[in-house]
């Protein structure tokens, strides 16, 4: 009984285009109008958040000047935190991406080694090489033993106003890179490789102009490791503490301190080309 008193009085709710011509016209001039207002309101809202990017720019800018030294250095250049955070996502997202993407599926542990010690040998000579010269003159020049100290932390500050142009010329051969790995280890997937290879170069240069700078350990890649949760981050899976691991990437450190954690894999782990 009930159900039928519903469907008697149930009343389908009116359509907001239902009508004439003339209302129709009425309703749809009220829809473009209320359209206008809404992308004048978008087009606002964009303008004043450009507006706050640029007062939060200007912020960093005027920190940066109230620290001594940083007067000359360029504003989107990342702080030391932000270079640190930069690692670590690399080392979680780039890094994850490679090794399960390409090096498991092509090599052993010794070849998934020899890869990522042999990128950042390679670039960490590329970066030297590329500054070793302008030291040097200075050097020569001053009759100094060392430009460690305040005049090296000066030139930091200096490459950091221009560094993105100075990556650009430091990094001309970054491709041999990429050539020689790929020969040597045989592998596919060139895109990827040099996507990678092209990252690691930036947050390899940027640590090097930082002041301070922030030092990779690349000799401990390919170092057994009694795990750490403190120090080591695990590629796959989960590892317990002081559990055997092979270093893939360093950690790294400014001043003895260890700042980004190592990225580590178990010494048991089960790889298809072992």
């Amino acid at each position: 009984m009930k159900n039928n008193y519903v469907k008697e009085n149930f009343s389908k709710p009116q359509d907001y285009l239902d009508g004439t011509q003339d209302e129709l016209k009425s309703k749809i001039k009220i829809l473009m109008n209320k359209l206008q207002i809404t992308k004048k309101e978008k087009e606002i809202l964009t303008k004043e958040n450009q507006n706050l990017q640029l007062e939060i720019l200007q912020m960093q800018s005027n920190l940066r000047c109230m620290v001594s030294g940083f007067a000359n250095t360029s504003i989107t250049f990342p702080m030391a935190n932000e270079l640190i955070n930069s690692i670590a996502e690399f080392y979680k997202c780039e890094c994850f991406d490679i090794f399960f993407d390409v090096l498991t599926q092509e090599l052993n542990m010794q070849g998934i080694v020899y890869f990522f010690q042999t990128a950042m040998l390679r670039i960490d000579k590329i970066i030297n090489d590329y500054f070793s010269p302008s030291f040097k003159n200075i050097i020569d020049v001053s009759c100094l033993t060392t430009i460690d100290g305040p005049i090296l932390n000066v030139l930091r500050k200096s490459f950091q106003s221009n560094y993105k142009q100075i990556y650009e010329k430091c990094m001309l051969n970054l491709s041999s890179v990429k050539q020689e790995l790929q020969k040597t280890l045989k592998l596919k997937n060139g895109d990827m490789i040099e996507q990678f290879l092209k990252k690691l170069s930036e947050i390899m240069f940027n640590c090097f102009i930082s002041d301070p700078s922030l030092q990779f350990d690349i000799q401990s890649i390919g170092q057994r490791h009694q795990f750490n949760q403190t120090k080591n981050d695990p590629i796959d899976g989960f590892l317990k503490n002081k559990e055997e691991c092979i270093i893939l990437m360093p950690g790294v450190y400014k001043h003895q301190e260890q700042m980004a954690k190592s990225l580590v894999l178990s010494y048991s782990y089960q790889l298809e080309n072992n």
